[in-house]
């Protein structure tokens, strides 16, 4: 879980090998954030998927390269909101960073 205050933002990673899978999903409690799916590792980096105002969100993720993928999630609603990831795969850590 990643407790989100208003108008700030979370941020988790896994690190993946190019072509290593992983089945995801995430909700928001109380609101909707804006989210980014990325990458990036050894110069590369890649904007996998964006939103605006999503209240979840699932999907397959396949790495495009060695490295650092995740999301990026802000929350621009008017009060705090927590959100939930499940992942399933092929990653070698998942870390929270924010």
């Amino acid at each position: 879980d990643a407790r989100t205050e208003f108008n700030s933002f979370s941020a988790v990673k896994i690190t993946l090998q190019e072509g290593a899978r992983v089945r995801f999903q995430w909700n928001v409690t109380g609101g909707v954030v804006n989210f980014d799916l990325h990458g990036d590792g050894r110069g590369n980096a890649t904007s996998y998927e964006q939103g605006r105002g999503v209240p979840g969100h699932s999907g397959e993720l396949e790495a495009a390269f060695d490295g650092n993928h995740g999301w990026f999630w802000r929350n621009r609603g008017t009060g705090d909101v927590t959100i939930v990831l499940r992942t399933v795969g092929d990653y070698s850590d998942i870390k929270r960073v924010v």
